[in-house]
């Protein structure tokens, strides 16, 4: 698969399927549940293939009073302001358009694909950004983006 490609739909990726999750209340639920283990969220939900698996222990980590405030802004609709900062003009990181990094209200959002999982005629086999030349320019690929919630220093 062409790079040029792989970039382009990691873009398209990132500004609708992980821009509209962050307003799901299915995605919001699943951020607070990635208090103390990895958690993930289906993407398939706003109709893109592929996963993105969420942690927010940094924030559990620090103790129980940054924990509630930020469960509380979870709970009040934080992360849609979040997905604003998805957009035709936000600059993605890396060969592949693969990482971007949002700043909002005192916490730090780094999304990073990881990993590709190929289609059903390939046994949904997840595969390493390594292995994307070998793979044929038609097939539809699914994104599993890791999402790691922290406070924002500074």
């Amino acid at each position: 698969m062409k790079k040029e490609m792989v970039s382009r739909e990691n873009v398209v990726f990132f500004v609708c399927a992980v821009g509209t999750s962050l307003c799901n209340e299915l995605f919001a639920q699943a951020v607070l549940k990635s208090s103390m283990e990895m958690s993930q969220f289906p993407t398939e939900i706003v109709g893109f293939p592929g996963y993105i698996r969420i942690s927010s222990s940094a924030i559990w980590n620090i103790g129980d009073d940054w924990w509630y405030g930020f469960a509380e802004k979870v709970r009040n609709g934080f992360l849609a302001r979040v997905s604003d900062g998805f957009s035709s003009v936000t600059e993605f990181e890396g060969d592949l358009a693969e990482r971007i990094t949002l700043k909002k209200d005192g916490y730090t959002f780094a999304f990073h694909i990881k990993q590709y999982e190929r289609d059903s005629e390939n046994t949904f086999k997840f595969i390493e950004p390594k292995d994307l030349a070998d793979i044929p320019d038609g097939e539809k690929l699914g994104r599993v983006v890791y999402l790691t919630i922290t406070p924002s220093s500074g």
